[in-house]
């Protein structure tokens, strides 16, 4: 299946792939287009560097009309079962931190916006963001700014003599 752009074998990789890939696939021998043609899709995939970017850009560029995918493909995110925020426009690590935290259906996410949503220890501000982007259109929190008051000692401490002085 020869088309008008087909390389021939012994055609040096110089040009033809970006810099970084030509370089890794010297590193482990392969030279010219005929060497890439007899690795792939096998021995190209396990050169240490290699991962699915740089393995589809070799494809679109010297191995026309052909599309490898890996047995083993990554597995599909799990469910949060218990959660009825899953139907949600939501992004799915944002519904499952909710679940954690007791949070499983619009009404308790409600009720917890904004504080009891900010004391979630990995829900930060931009989750925050796309709560209210979703289920609350329109309306913004601001957190409180400005500088944290200045610790107050106690008087015991600051009377104290020695290393204590300020």
């Amino acid at each position: 299946m020869r088309s008008d752009s087909y390389i021939p074998d012994k055609t040096p990789l110089g040009g033809l792939l970006p810099l970084r890939i030509t370089a890794l696939l010297q590193r482990n021998g392969v030279h010219t287009v005929e060497d890439v043609r007899n690795a792939y899709p096998h021995q190209l995939l396990k050169m240490q560097g290699m991962g699915m970017l740089r393995f589809r850009q070799i494809e679109a560029a010297l191995i026309k009309g052909e599309s490898y995918t890996p047995r083993l493909a990554a597995p599909p995110l799990p469910d949060v079962p218990s959660s009825r925020l899953k139907n949600s426009l939501l992004p799915l690590a944002i519904v499952r931190n909710l679940a954690r935290n007791g949070i499983l259906n619009d009404q308790e996410l409600r009720d917890a916006y904004p504080q009891k949503l900010l004391r979630i220890r990995t829900f930060g501000i931009g989750s925050l963001r796309e709560v209210e982007r979703i289920f609350f259109p329109g309306q913004r929190y601001e957190p409180p700014t400005g500088r944290r008051p200045a610790l107050v000692l106690p008087d015991i401490l600051r009377n104290m003599p020695g290393e204590f002085e300020f």
